[in-house]
């Protein structure tokens, strides 16, 4: 049931379907025994266009209602009369579609004692989401905020309230009001059976970023990938995170590379740039497997010219130092979460895992191993245990990538 057909019930049981037949006040005090205490006091002068108008309205017949109900509205007087002029008028401005018009119509029945006390807050709940709105269009946004509130207090389910409330709270510098609320019109959509539109995340994210919690911006972030997963968006999602993850520092450079690799298993690896630029941080992080295997794949898909002279110095040195090293298995002998990485950058997965369990198992830097052990785990495609160990993932500054690589987990494949 829509809110005009539940306004018009409301109506129908306060008043009665024969509220305009009854006798006016003057005859019924001839038998005050006899007389309905429940019947609308009207006068002859207001009911007969209120009579012409009520035929009308069921009809549907708007042309010939509304003189009649201006003629009804000029002649009320009491109460009962301005209550019912208001309900018709009610009517006839919700099948206009006109909002502003309703409002006069609102305002009365939400305080006419002749409206039941259900009905009242049902209007009173329309007349504040419509004050609402009236407040958008003239950028009162704290009126906004206020009205549209006070319409949810009081049950009003219309989606425009969270959405409305959103642009207020971003206009007044409110991110954190406007970001929750951009999240309630989502999850709203959701409950309807709805997709929420892409835009209410794009509109949310900046927001939730600008409070400077990263936490909370990149759970919006997981929360936008898993609901529109293509390789635009998450090579847009990794560039938001990787802005934090220029550090030069060892956490910092674990970082970049691990959101490279998060570039890598989505496909979202673009052009010569990205194979290049991760290419080379691999080789100055110590991992030359890696880097000779990202420019190997950049080189065969096309997107890194066999020309390209960082690409080749990049390729040329990482050769050098594959070879300067230990092999793969002295490396896997030897233990330590320095060769697990060095496995793992090789693509050794299943000897990486193993190290990393090891490492752990001596107390070593639990945030940073299980972010790794997730991604050996995942390449293996053992994906609960990767979800398992991305979750362990607790502080640092390897959260929020571990988010971002759970979330990987739970989206279907990109092409």
């Amino acid at each position: 049931m829509n809110f005009a057909s539940k306004l018009a019930l409301a109506a129908v049981l306060s008043l009665g379907t024969t509220a305009l037949t009854v006798a006016p006040a003057a005859a019924q005090k001839k038998d005050d025994k006899k007389a309905d205490p429940n019947a609308l006091k009207v006068s002859d002068e207001f009911r007969k266009p209120a009579a012409v108008a009520e035929a009308a309205v069921k009809a549907k017949d708007w042309a010939t209602a509304e003189p009649s109900i201006v003629t009804a509205e000029a002649a009320a007087k009491n109460d009962d009369e301005k209550y019912y002029a208001a309900w018709l008028r009610l009517q006839l401005e919700l099948a206009r579609g006109n909002e502003n018009a309703q409002i006069p119509a609102l305002q009365i029945l939400s305080v006419n004692p002749r409206t039941a006390p259900d009905a009242k807050n049902a209007y009173n709940a329309r007349l504040n989401f419509l004050l609402g709105k009236a407040a958008a269009s003239q950028k009162k946004h704290a009126e906004v905020i206020t009205y549209m509130a006070k319409a949810r207090e009081l049950g009003e389910k219309n989606l425009d309230i969270p959405l409305m409330m959103a642009n207020a709270y971003a206009a007044t510098g409110k991110n954190v009001e406007a970001a929750a609320e951009a999240r309630n019109a989502i999850e709203a959509a959701k409950a309807t059976g709805q997709k929420a539109p892409e835009a209410w995340y794009q509109f949310a994210i900046p927001k939730a970023i600008a409070t400077g919690n990263r936490e909370t911006a990149y759970d919006w972030l997981a929360y936008y990938l898993k609901d529109y997963p293509t390789v635009k968006n998450w090579r847009w999602a990794i560039e938001v995170l990787g802005q934090g993850a220029k550090g030069a520092d060892r956490a910092g450079k674990i970082e970049r590379i691990d959101l490279y690799r998060l570039r890598r298993i989505t496909n979202s690896l673009a052009d010569r740039g990205d194979y290049a630029d991760y290419a080379y941080a691999a080789q100055s992080s110590g991992l030359p497997w890696e880097a000779i295997s990202v420019i190997e794949e950049g080189r065969k898909n096309g997107k890194l010219p066999t020309t390209d002279p960082d690409g080749n110095r990049t390729f040329t040195a990482a050769q050098a130092g594959v070879k300067s090293s230990p092999s793969l298995a002295t490396l896997a002998s030897q233990g330590g979460v320095g060769n697990a990485d060095a496995l793992l950058a090789a693509g050794d997965n299943e000897n990486a895992l193993k190290l990393y369990d090891a490492a752990l198992a001596k107390g070593g830097d639990a945030n940073e191993i299980n972010l790794h052990r997730g991604i050996a785990l995942q390449r293996l495609g053992r994906k609960d245990e990767a979800k398992t160990a991305f979750q362990a993932v607790k502080t640092g500054p390897f959260v929020n990538v571990a988010l971002l690589w759970q979330v990987s987990l739970d989206t279907p494949p990109l092409s």
